[in-house]
């Protein structure tokens, strides 16, 4: 849900940074439309994760191991673009504050973006490259009822709290 709500903002702040164009700032990753096909590949990885989890199977977790992979490349190509883009228009003097601070705000979420999306292929490769089980899935992260418990399990029995004698 994270990756969809980040790829929501960077439709949102890229469109809003496109109004900053050509008043001292230049939003190079807006021009380049970096916040809107970024976007899309951050909503579509996110999609697929929650696929994951609600219909679990090992193809499904392959193919949001791979659309992860794809998302972290896209985050990286946007982290390089803000960096090079707060550079230019920091370096001159005269900047518009609204741009840096859009710059800086949506290079922060590629830089999140980035983190997730690594972290969520780590443990589908583990899932998928390092299981010796086919019919075993894990999905990471996932938790039901407050308890974190493996498909086909019971949950684990309740702590009871012990008064000192």
């Amino acid at each position: 849900a994270i990756q969809i709500m980040i790829g929501l903002m960077h439709i949102g702040f890229g469109a809003v940074s496109l109004t900053v164009f050509g008043q001292v700032y230049i939003p190079l990753a807006a021009v380049g439309g970096y916040p809107f096909w970024g976007a899309i590949f951050f909503i579509i990885s996110g999609s697929l994760s929650v696929s994951v989890e609600n219909h679990l199977s090992k193809s499904l977790v392959k193919c949001s191991m791979g659309m992860n992979i794809t998302s972290a490349v896209m985050a990286l190509t946007g982290i390089i673009l803000y960096i090079s883009e707060l550079i230019v228009n920091i370096l001159p003097g005269d900047t518009n504050p609204v741009g840096v601070g859009l710059g800086v705000l949506l290079l922060f979420f590629s830089l999140l973006e980035f983190g997730i999306t690594v972290s969520t292929a780590h443990f589908g490769c583990q899932v998928t490259c390092c299981n010796d089980d086919p019919d075993m899935v894990f999905v990471p992260y996932t938790v039901s009822g407050g308890v974190a418990c493996a498909e086909g399990h019971p949950a684990p029995p309740a702590y009871e709290a012990l008064s000192p004698k």
